[in-house]
């Protein structure tokens, strides 16, 4: 079906509704004007535009007044004249035979309707504006987030260089005097007052190890796992180190002070014994400082597999609202006149974490604090040792000695080293650089080489992985003073068979040597 023709007209009746509904919403007033400009007749609602009819004088005048220093020759239109009252109408000036005819048509609502756009115009243009500014600020403060991410990167950097440049400076002398103790322990004919002089040093290097320790596993990122280095345990020992490191001090603010041990028979348990005291330090040295009358009283539990301690004191307690902000570092949980760092309780619940363990305690402010630790036994994570098998290797390597090559720059380290290894019937070689080492290494293969990490020019992980790409195939032993799980697995891969963490336990890297002998 076609549509109209555009040669069809309107209907007269469709011309009359829109013609009445064109009038009706311009509300057009007409006035006629001789040539004299004397109004003759009107037509429409003059008061809409503010026109009073009975005031014809004042009227034409206003009209006049619209078209001053124009040409009256020809018509004249004029948008938006604000009337009398206000409003705003268009104005239209025809001339005719005999007069002037002026036409008012009503304009208020297209002229609100322009100033609505104009002024959405005009916050448009603003809010333009202020996008663009604001586009400059974010723009100016990503960059300013960008510079310090930055900065936050190398100072992070930096921290953990510093904190690897610590815990291998301070580890390593470390090692030397807890190894070069233990062969002084180690003698037989030493007297009774020698024996507790080298147990004193013993006791309070290992007291200044923990508190170092403290900084050094808070300054580790949390991105980083510490390495768990389970060995069997002497608990007895420990409770009697741990107990002439405190009871002097309890003694002297007047406190009581007991450490006791309850141990089923049977094998001694494997644990990580350095975190294990740094445990009990921390606990014991927070309850003696936060108790200021009546007693400490520690104990140790091993049953079923498992380790319970417990500390108890009756100091000042910890109030319900602060059961949580005691973990927090650097939090003394309102007691900041008791001295200390607030490090202690979040590097004791850290290292129970590590340790597989729980913990949890009570307390009553005013009446005191119980402190219960649970950890697990560790020898799932170490290969158990046969004792007979180890003595049995002993007596072989007087027959038939391994060879090992050390290789370490710290001269006392390495003497250390050379002094157990040639102990147990081991020819010994020592180097300080692993350039050296290479080459004596590929020249003359030793059994067992032992090399540090960190080591001046090439490290002890390049170094060996030389020498597996150049087919050595001794048993390697990669000491470090990182005890991390990401420096041992930097090690594994690198191609050495063990990794072990200073200072080291000398009975279990005696056993290891034992075994690797024994595996020849």
């Amino acid at each position: 079906m076609n549509g109209p023709s555009v040669n069809d007209r309107i209907s007269p009746e469709l011309e009359r509704q829109i013609g009445r509904l064109l009038f009706e919403k311009m509300q057009p007033l007409l006035l006629e004007f001789d040539r004299d400009w004397h109004l003759v007749n009107l037509h429409g609602d003059a008061a809409l535009f503010g026109f009073a009819p009975d005031d014809a004088a004042t009227s034409v005048q206003q009209l006049q007044d619209l078209f001053l220093g124009m040409p009256m020759e020809a018509a004249i239109d004029l948008a938006f004249v604000q009337m009398p009252n206000g409003r705003n109408a268009h104005v239209h000036l025809m001339l005719v035979d005999g007069g002037h005819q002026v036409l008012l048509i009503d304009a208020q609502g297209e002229h609100d309707r322009q100033q609505a756009q104009q002024q959405v115009g005009n916050e448009s243009f603003l809010i333009a504006q202020q996008k663009d500014k604001a586009v400059r600020q974010l723009r100016q403060i990503r960059s300013e987030l960008e510079s310090q991410r930055n900065r936050l990167q190398e100072a992070n950097a930096l921290k953990n260089a510093l904190i690897a440049t610590l815990s291998h400076d301070f580890r390593t002398p470390l090692a030397s005097i807890f190894g070069y103790l233990h062969l002084l322990e180690e003698e037989p004919d030493a007297p009774l007052e020698t024996r507790n002089s080298l147990r004193a040093l013993r006791r309070n290097a290992n007291y200044l190890f923990a508190l170092a320790e403290n900084l050094l596993e808070y300054a580790r990122s949390e991105t980083r796992s510490s390495l768990l280095a389970p060995v069997v345990t002497d608990l007895q020992m420990m409770v009697e180190d741990l107990d002439q490191m405190f009871r002097v001090q309890a003694e002297d603010v007047g406190l009581g002070f007991s450490i006791t041990l309850d141990q089923e028979p049977g094998e001694p348990p494997i644990l990580d014994e350095l975190r294990l005291r740094q445990i009990l330090v921390n606990l014991i040295a927070n309850a003696i400082r936060y108790t200021q009358s009546g007693s400490v009283r520690a104990s140790l539990a091993w049953r079923g597999g498992s380790l319970v301690l417990s500390v108890r004191d009756t100091g000042v307690g910890i109030a319900q609202e602060a059961s949580e902000a005691v973990f927090v570092p650097f939090n003394r949980a309102g007691n900041a006149g008791n001295g200390g760092a607030g490090l202690g309780l979040s590097i004791v619940k850290r290292l129970v974490q590590q340790m597989l363990g729980t913990l949890e305690f009570e307390s009553k402010l005013g009446k005191g604090t119980c402190f219960r630790i649970e950890l697990p036994d560790l020898t799932h994570l170490v290969q158990k040792v046969d004792a007979r098998a180890e003595s049995e290797a002993g007596q072989m390597l007087a027959e038939r000695a391994s060879s090992v090559l050390i290789v370490d720059d710290d001269p006392d380290m390495s003497h250390l080293l050379g002094e157990i290894m040639a102990g147990v019937g081991f020819r010994v070689r020592v180097v300080a650089d692993a350039t050296r080492a290479v080459e004596q290494a590929l020249a003359d293969p030793p059994d067992i080489l032992l090399v540090d990490v960190e080591l001046p020019g090439l490290s002890g992980n390049t170094a060996v992985f030389r020498l597996r790409a150049k087919g050595y195939r001794g048993h390697v032993v990669t000491i470090s003073a990182t005890p991390t799980e990401e420096a041992r697995k930097v090690a594994l891969n690198a191609g050495a068979n063990q990794f072990m963490t200073k200072p080291i336990n000398i009975e279990q890297f005696t056993r290891a040597m034992l075994r690797v002998r024994r595996s020849d």
